[in-house]
């Protein structure tokens, strides 16, 4: 069995690197996934986790108890791909094309499931899923951040409003305009729900 989060973090805020390790491989392949899903790229979200994780490191001591470590390692993934983004924006590499507006009851998940066992999983599927992924990049980074952390990522809105350093009524807010602006987009190339 291995010891809880708080065990670790206690450890790794006294320099003991090896507990910090263990926090790393628990953690390193959601932070990963969850920068590949926010960057699009595989090559940048290899990189930002290393500095998501070497940001960690430096700041373990700042970290307050209050909620989850992993919420934080969030919250520091986010700010590190925001930055990303910036540069690619400030170098004109980002283009925003901003989607409208419906229903809010389908999840992110329902749609970019990653079941590749299931006998139905195809080359279409595939296609729909970078389809989406696309949707995703190009939603205002407000509602990409709860998105992708919601419903790709799994994370409560609570933990949510501690990553993002807002309240949970906001979080609710801009996720039903994410899924909104998600579902509308997806209607309007013509795929019916």
């Amino acid at each position: 069995m291995h010891p809880p989060d708080k065990e670790l973090v206690k450890k790794a805020k006294r320099k003991d690197k090896n507990a910090f390790t263990l926090l790393v491989d628990r953690y390193s392949d959601r932070i990963f996934s969850y920068l590949y899903r926010y960057v699009g790229d595989y090559q940048k979200a290899e990189d930002l986790t290393i500095e998501t994780f070497l940001n960690a490191y430096t700041r373990i001591r700042t970290y307050r108890e209050m909620g989850k470590f992993s919420a934080w390692l969030y919250m520091i993934a986010t700010n590190c791909a925001k930055k990303e983004l910036q540069k690619r924006k400030r170098l004109k590499e980002v283009s925003i094309d901003r989607p409208f507006i419906a229903n809010e009851s389908i999840t992110l998940k329902d749609l970019i499931s990653d079941e590749r066992s299931r006998p139905d999983y195809n080359a279409r599927q595939a296609e729909f899923k970078e389809f989406i992924y696309k949707i995703i990049a190009n939603l205002d980074k407000k509602y990409k951040d709860v998105l992708l952390l919601c419903d790709v990522e799994g994370l409560s809105y609570r933990e949510v409003a501690r990553a993002l350093r807002c309240n949970v009524i906001t979080v609710g807010t801009r996720i039903r305009r994410a899924r909104t602006l998600l579902y509308k987009s997806l209607k309007r190339y013509g795929y019916k729900f």
